[in-house]
């Protein structure tokens, strides 16, 4: 199974969340996490950044500013977004996205209301139980519950270690939902 965990730049949360996910996974041998920017940035972590990186005991990629390709997307099974607006103007970009894009918390909550059976279905069937109760216009408006905040690139210490917390904890929720699923070649 491959996740793509999407944020604007790939320079601050979806590096860290790629992090964080792939140590909850616990080296789980069917998931490959990757991260991504729509836009794809600099690749350089900022200097606060790396500070709350090495506070909180994570390493990231050094692959940081990647920008999403259009095949890589189309091919992966789950993607992640950091917030809604990156989502919606990923799935406008092209809608063959929307059945596999959520943003991480939503991914969350709706994998806690419907909770994955890998024993007796697939992760295709139950991504598609998930999806089945969204509706488009839920990606309008400017709702932020779903977001994670970035920092950006002028933010201090303090904000990069909470973001860092932050996805700790949406992370916590969600690598749980992605163990156990069967290999697509069994």
């Amino acid at each position: 199974m491959k996740v793509l965990v999407v944020c604007f730049a790939n320079t601050c949360r979806s590096p860290v969340a790629e992090a964080l996910l792939r140590d909850a996974l616990h080296g789980e041998p069917h998931v490959d996490v990757v991260s991504r920017g729509l836009a794809g940035g600099t690749g350089v972590t900022p200097e606060p950044m790396a500070r709350a990186l090495r506070a909180a005991h994570v390493a990231i990629s050094p692959s940081g500013g990647q920008a999403l390709e259009r095949d890589e997307a189309r091919s992966a099974d789950l993607l992640l977004f950091m917030e809604r607006r990156l989502l919606r103007d990923a799935v406008v970009f092209d809608p063959q996205l929307w059945p596999r894009s959520f943003t991480l918390r939503e991914f969350a909550r709706r994998g806690r209301l419907n909770p994955p059976e890998p024993e007796i279905e697939t992760f295709e069937a139950w991504r598609h139980v998930l999806h089945s109760t969204r509706t488009r216009e839920e990606l309008l408006g400017t709702d932020v519950s779903d977001d994670v905040v970035d920092p950006g690139l002028g933010g201090d210490e303090a904000a990069f270690a909470a973001m860092i917390d932050e996805l700790r904890v949406d992370v916590a929720k969600v690598a749980p939902l992605l163990i156990g699923w069967r290999s697509s070649a069994a």
